[in-house]
């Protein structure tokens, strides 16, 4: 006689109890690739804001100060294709598809020297149209220098709390904080540097993205 072998399966119970885990193993690495990714990114656009910051103070070797885009003290907020090509002009002395900057935008490197060569990652596009952009995505990019040439930013560099507002590319703003106070931004005494730069991070908030914080 032959004997029946019957196939093993599942039960509904035991389907469940894998469903339930694997729901659990979700839970918990879902946050954690998005914390993860949000750490990778705060530290490429903290080192993307370096070598601006160093393409700055290369300017600033070469003629003497460092290039302002503000028509009013010297806080500019880089959020168009307009001030992108004012920052590629001066750093760069191309525009965005390698051509020679227009003498507008070259804010001072009449020998177009070339002190920083902008990369895809930071714009938005390879086209003449592109936005300066920073690793989160962000389109809005602050910047201040030291125009009282006193070796600090203060509040004499810049023109109002209001007027340092950036915004993520949803929408979530952030605005250094400034005033008396170590615990502010931008102190009343000022930082000890030329540039600063800064955007809203990928939340905004108080969670923006600092070059000197």
């Amino acid at each position: 006689m032959y004997s029946k072998k019957t196939k093993s399966a599942f039960t509904l119970i035991e389907l469940l109890t894998v469903i339930a885990v694997i729901g659990i193993l979700a839970a918990i690495m879902i946050p954690t690739v998005g914390a993860v990714r949000t750490s990778a990114n705060k530290a490429k656009t903290k080192s993307q804001f370096s070598q601006w910051i160093t393409a700055y103070e290369l300017f600033r070797q070469e003629y003497g100060y460092y290039p302002n885009f503000a028509t009013n003290r010297g806080n500019f907020i880089i959020n168009d294709n307009a001030g992108t090509l004012k920052f590629a002009g001066a750093l760069t002395g191309k525009n965005l598809i390698g051509g020679n900057a227009l003498d507008a935008n070259l804010y001072g490197n009449e020998k177009r020297i070339s002190f920083y060569s902008l990369s895809d990652g930071d714009l938005t596009s390879s086209e003449a149209d592109a936005i300066l952009r920073d690793a989160f995505g962000n389109t809005q990019v602050g910047i201040i220098v030291d125009v009282t040439g006193d070796g600090r930013i203060t509040a004499d560099d810049y023109t109002n709390a209001t007027a340092l507002r950036v915004e993520t590319k949803d929408g979530k703003a952030f605005t250094p904080s400034t005033g008396t106070g170590s615990d502010k931004d931008i102190p009343t005494d000022g930082i000890r540097a030329g540039v600063l730069i800064y955007s809203a991070g990928k939340d905004g908030g108080s969670k923006g993205v600092m070059s000197w914080k």
